[in-house]
């Protein structure tokens, strides 16, 4: 069996968070037909303690510690150099080195490596074939932060993502494949080449499904919204959405509620329970409760990158989702039919309170959403075309023939962990 080397910038478990979700899936997808190495940079006592698991899934798991203040230090050398703060943040030589002594012992095959940050580890390890999986195009992110920003934090912003478009060009020019998260992604991207290619996140729809959890009590007119809070793009988009939509909505729907779920809220995040009907959850074990008591689940991100899994989720549990165009971007749907797109304040709320009022009109547009998802974006089908991809690469043949890389076919996985959020 080959030997492929899968590079990532933390453990990719528990899946429980977007980036950690789409790296294990691969690992998963690529252990059925490779012996996966995967090496990863640790952040703190939760990593050390997933690594173990994690090599459950995999051949073998090595780690090694990266980020903090030493790596906050090494940013800055980085960005004083004309690179990344990312690039220096996530640098670690002794990962570099266990690299190094694995491929010593036996060469890998194929080496592939998650986000811009690790593609140095990748282009030192000795390999037939390489491949890079950006996700989105993280430049553009830097680029929006530095628009939406005052300096000197634009100025950080805008060097960043120039130290992070040299990656991203390193990555097309250097490896056999680029791999992106939607057609849309690609686009964005910019580099006009044959091996920049896209390849879809999907869903667990087992996992995520209606009646999957007993809801928890939000109310009759519960509006839901869930990611990591202390991530920019969802903390705008929250703040955004009770600053702009919120008042309004509540004055024409008193009943309304709004619970914002997910991992350490910022304070900005915290102050919205100020407001009337705002509920900040933080923490939970398990978001599928919040999701199954929602009459709507929103997504009202403005500099979101790629496709939100927090969308496909929701879609998965049968729930009527209005979202920003960003939210919705990359995602294969009707709008209208199996989602809402709403772009100004007013057609959010035109849009909430028209499902709101319509119980049978959530039904239907749930119901189109799941049947969305496990026709398009179930995880086995998305995952095909790498697995295609890395066959290719190597000379060999897949078993039975893969999906094309712009579509997504049905079937689904079966994965034995339960935690699967969020971005």
């Amino acid at each position: 069996m080959a030997r492929l080397l899968y590079i990532a910038h933390r453990v990719p478990y528990p899946p429980d968070k977007g980036e950690r979700v789409r790296a294990f899936q691969e690992v998963l997808a690529l252990g059925d037909h490779f012996q996966v190495t995967v090496a990863a940079l640790s952040h703190g006592a939760a990593d050390i303690a997933a690594a173990p698991e994690l090599a459950c899934h995999c051949h073998k798991v090595i780690t090694a510690p990266a980020g903090g203040k030493v790596g906050l230090l090494r940013g800055g050398v980085a960005l004083l150099a004309g690179k990344s703060v990312t690039e220096g943040y996530f640098r670690s030589r002794r990962l570099a080195r266990l690299i190094a002594a694995e491929a010593a012992q036996q060469p890998f095959d194929l080496v592939m490596c998650y986000s811009s940050s690790t593609l140095p580890y990748a282009l030192a390890a000795p390999a037939r074939a390489r491949i890079a999986d950006l996700g989105d195009v993280d430049s553009a992110k830097w680029q929006a932060y530095a628009r939406d920003s005052r300096w000197p934090r634009s100025w950080l912003y805008a060097r960043e993502a120039a130290g992070v478009r040299k990656l991203e060009i390193r990555a097309v020019q250097r490896c056999q494949a680029v791999l992106m998260v939607s057609p849309a992604e690609v686009d964005a991207l910019g580099l006009d080449d044959d091996n920049v290619l896209a390849v879809a996140n999907g869903v667990d729809s087992q996992f995520f499904a209606p009646g999957a959890a007993e809801p928890v009590d939000a109310g009759q007119a519960a509006l839901v919204f869930t990611g990591t809070m202390d991530y920019r793009p969802n903390i705008e988009g929250v703040c955004w959405f009770v600053r702009e939509v919120w008042p309004g909505l509540k004055a024409e729907v008193p009943e309304a509620t709004f619970t914002i779920v997910g991992r350490d809220p910022a304070p900005a995040v915290r102050r919205l329970e100020r407001n009337a009907g705002v509920t900040v959850t933080g923490t939970v074990p398990d978001v599928r409760p919040y999701l199954e008591a929602a009459a709507v689940v929103v997504c009202p991100l403005h500099i979101a990158r790629g496709l939100q899994n927090k969308v496909l989720e929701a879609m998965a549990m049968g729930k009527a989702v209005v979202a920003s165009p960003d939210g919705l971007e990359g995602i294969d749907l009707r709008p209208g039919h199996d989602a809402v797109q709403a772009d100004s304040p007013a057609t959010w709320r035109e849009g909430i309170i028209r499902l709101l009022g319509d119980a049978q009109g959530r039904i239907a547009m749930g119901q189109a959403a799941r049947s969305c998802v496990q026709t398009k974006y179930t995880w086995s089908a998305c995952m095909a075309p790498l697995v295609s991809l890395c066959l290719r690469l190597l000379g060999q043949t897949a078993e039975r023939p893969a999906v094309p890389h712009r579509l997504a076919g049905a079937g689904q996985r079966r994965t034995t962990h339960k935690a699967h959020w969020r971005d």
